[in-house]
């Protein structure tokens, strides 16, 4: 992986937080998905296919707090995420 290329934290249709790493640019692994925001995926590591009427963004800090999920080991120079 070259400096470029970090993995993509992001938020999938406002109700899952996962990641997306550069050589699997179709493919969100979930860290919390939240079925009161709508969702449907699996909330236990599992990896879903991006479809073409899904929406990602880059998460932010404030998103990792609603998802309940702590950023700390997500903070490097690995990571792509909104500051």
């Amino acid at each position: 992986m070259t400096h470029t290329e970090k993995i993509k934290l992001v938020v999938m249709n406002e109700h899952t937080l996962g990641y997306i790493f550069p050589e699997q640019p179709q493919s969100l692994h979930i860290l919390h998905s939240s079925v009161l925001r709508g969702s449907t995926l699996p909330n236990d590591g599992q990896s879903v296919v991006i479809g073409s009427g899904d929406t990602i963004r880059l998460a932010s800090e404030q998103d990792f707090n609603d998802f309940r999920v702590v950023m700390n080991g997500y903070k490097s120079d690995e990571y792509e995420y909104m500051v």
